[in-house]
């Protein structure tokens, strides 16, 4: 192979080999090269680095062994360059998407949506430039500001997820000041209305259990795999109304309903689910009457209460009475 081209190849891929986190130092990048098949001193690699630090965004820390690292804030590149398409759709990330992650998930992306940014002002006048302004998605309940997670939390758990390591974290339960230290077996990661929840178990323990990223105060990965339980699987758990913060884990209910002519044509578009039944003809007050099986949740609890007088419970009876007993303590508030 000639020799620039093969300097060519080898310095094109330590670029790609960069990250803004973790640091790689050189013997890491000399260990990956001969992985691809390049034999090179250290020295070399440090010259490498040296002259496309002048012309790319890359930077070493002050640490022994020094580690080089894509410089935060440097502008993204890739050959091919970023089409019109990819920058639409990293922009349509960074709108959307932006706001439903914490700021820590997206950084790694600012780069790149910086980037798109500038790709499709450029094209102002193609069509797709403008596409942005154009669409709109607005959320069905009140949106709320979401909290904050320790960018380092993130990572860690991140990484622990994708090599199945345990973690030791400092995590404070909701309504405790101070925070306490656990095992943590990582299993998924969900997100829930703009809340980051690592699903896990503890210790030796196979209850599996929720844990707010935000209330995480620090995470470190240990040099130990993972314990998952035995048949454990992430979307039969999410399924069995985990983050419906069931009352009972999997307990489905009968669940009928007088809901008014409104809340009607709407369930009748989006159904609760997929056994629900509807009266075709409203009775005299001009309600309806639905049934379906649901899972027994507060989340139902919630979506229910947000409907007001537009909806009386029926049954089961057990929860007719809790949302009298709900009612009546409303009621007294405004009194």
């Amino acid at each position: 192979m000639d020799k620039k081209f093969d300097t060519l190849l080898r310095q094109w891929k330590m670029l790609q080999m960069l990250r803004r986190r973790p640091v790689l130092s050189t013997r890491e990048i000399q260990q990956k090269l001969r992985d691809d098949g390049f034999e090179v001193t250290l020295r070399t690699i440090q010259r490498d680095l040296q002259k496309l630090s002048a012309v790319f965004p890359i930077a070493c820390d002050e640490k022994k062994p020094i580690g080089w690292k894509w410089a935060k804030g440097g502008e993204s590149f890739s050959i091919p360059g970023m089409d019109t398409t990819t920058a639409l759709t990293l922009r349509m990330v960074d709108e959307y998407l932006g706001k439903l992650l914490p700021k820590s998930c997206m950084a790694s992306l600012s780069p790149h949506m910086l980037r798109a940014k500038a790709i499709l002002s450029e094209q102002a006048s193609n069509t797709l430039g403008h596409w942005p302004e154009k669409i709109r998605v607005i959320p069905r309940s009140m949106p709320l500001i979401a909290p904050q997670v320790e960018p380092e939390v993130l990572e860690t758990l991140y990484d622990a997820l994708l090599a199945s390591r345990r973690c030791k974290a400092r995590y404070r339960r909701r309504g405790e000041e101070q925070a306490s230290e656990y095992l943590v077996n990582p299993l998924g990661l969900v997100v829930n209305d703009q809340i980051f929840y690592l699903v896990c178990t503890l210790r030796e323990y196979d209850h599996v259990v929720l844990l707010a990223l935000h209330r995480f105060e620090s995470a470190q990965m240990v040099d130990t795999p993972s314990r998952k339980p035995a048949g454990f699987d992430l979307d039969e758990y999410l399924a069995s109304g985990a983050l419906g913060f069931a009352n009972t884990p999997s307990k489905t209910i009968s669940l009928q309903l007088r809901i008014s002519r409104e809340l009607a044509e709407h369930l009748q578009e989006c159904p609760l689910s997929t056994n629900q039944t509807l009266s075709g003809q409203a009775d005299a007050d001009d309600q309806f009457l639905l049934k379906a099986r649901v899972l027994d949740t507060r989340q139902l609890r919630w979506w229910l209460l947000g409907f007001a007088d537009q909806v009386e419970v029926l049954a089961p009876k057990s929860l007719r009475q809790e949302f009298a007993e709900k009612s009546a303590r409303m009621a007294e508030r405004y009194e």
